[in-house]
């Protein structure tokens, strides 16, 4: 079971001032909702809002609009999560209650960081890191790993180290699972994201695909294992992604046409065109050329919705592969000069993330994060 939630039950029915219910309920709410139990986390706040005193109330509203951003980000990636949560820090700031104000940046860091406003993240970061006290694990714990995920996006991973480091210490300390989890994700994620650059622009590494795929497993396992059921169509997405390129086309395009429905309905729309472009090649590689032509052509028509580079970079490189595969040369090329080009983009926007990061001295929270 997950600690943190327990612990916020057990606090919940030895309650013996009315006044701090409300509060305690709004914190397991939005833990709830990281787990993927946006409906009871739905219902929580609803029944919350219902109350005569929340109205007046600045601080619960605070927790409230956070909790709504979360049940938004972790049931479809909801581009509304971060307007939610931008309210829930503007009503925290606005009533100086540090430890909703520093929950909130750290929420908000995180949202700037998906969204690629970097500056953004970085100030929202710095700000939830000195603002937090020692013990706000939630807080601590969320803003490095925003931290750790920038700048090992950034290619760093050495410099992300200390950063995933002080998150896991931060989450093992609240018993917080959720997090716990997230940071093995998303290091298999990034780690994914790298093995795949290299294996279409420059040299394949094994034992880098090995060390992905064992972090991937590692994160089913934790998932299971705390029962989350947040997103839970992205792993196994990220899991067929590490067997197409390890060459297990079959089991791979299996996974792809099982879950990628529910990966797009949790909001993966923007990846469904590098989706497609693996089915394409796991079914040129299984002899099935007519249906991965139309897998391509899939891929190709979905490229306008991608949100993420290094997606539209991969996305235009596979299909350079089965398209040259196929005897259609001049499309090709032509995916294949897109994704040159954009791979040069990607580099040079991965080193203006590391100097922005560099430059704000961030490193200096670790004496205390």
């Amino acid at each position: 079971m997950h600690r943190q939630l327990l612990n916020l039950e057990a606090a919940i029915a030895q309650a013996r001032i009315p006044r701090e219910l409300p509060f305690l309920r709004a914190e397991r709410a939005s833990v709830l909702a990281r787990l993927g139990q946006v409906d009871e986390a739905r219902a929580e706040v609803a029944g919350l809002r219902a109350l005569p005193e929340t109205p007046s109330n600045a601080v619960l509203n605070a927790w409230l609009w956070l909790t709504e951003g979360l049940v938004d980000y972790y049931e479809c990636l909801n581009a509304r999560a971060r307007d939610r949560l931008r309210r829930a820090h503007a009503l925290a700031c606005s009533v100086k209650a540090p430890h909703i104000q520093a929950l909130s940046a750290a929420w908000m860091a995180h949202c700037d960081f998906r969204a690629q406003d970097y500056p953004s993240m970085v100030e929202h970061a710095d700000l939830a890191l000195s603002q937090a006290a020692p013990d706000h694990h939630s807080a601590r714990a969320r803003a490095c790993l925003v931290l750790a995920c920038a700048t090992h996006f950034a290619g760093r991973e050495d410099l992300a180290q200390p950063w995933y480091s002080r998150a896991r210490v931060h989450a093992a300390a609240e018993g917080d699972g959720a997090t716990l989890s997230a940071v093995i994700y998303n290091i298999s994620l990034l780690r994914l994201i790298e093995v795949r650059l290299a294996d279409l622009f420059g040299t394949r590494d094994e034992s880098a695909v090995r060390r992905v795929q064992l972090g991937m497993e590692s994160s089913i396992c934790l998932d299971q294992s705390l029962r989350i059921r947040a997103l839970s169509h992205h792993t196994p997405m990220q899991r067929a992604q590490v067997l197409t390129i390890s060459g297990d086309f079959a089991t791979a395009l299996a996974l792809y046409d099982e879950h990628m429905a529910g990966a797009l309905r949790e909001g993966l729309t923007g990846t469904e065109c590098l989706y497609q472009a693996d089915r394409a090649w796991c079914l040129l590689q299984l002899g099935r050329s007519d249906e991965a032509l139309a897998a391509a052509r899939s891929a190709d028509s979905t490229l306008m919705a991608v949100t993420e580079p290094e997606e539209r970079v991969i996305t235009h490189a596979v299909l350079h592969k089965v398209l040259s595969r196929l005897g259609l040369d001049a499309l090709a090329a032509q995916h294949q000069q897109q994704a040159d080009s954009g791979y040069r983009t990607f580099r040079e926007a991965s080193h203006r993330l590391q100097t922005l990061v560099v430059q704000a001295r961030l490193e200096r929270h670790l004496l205390r994060a």
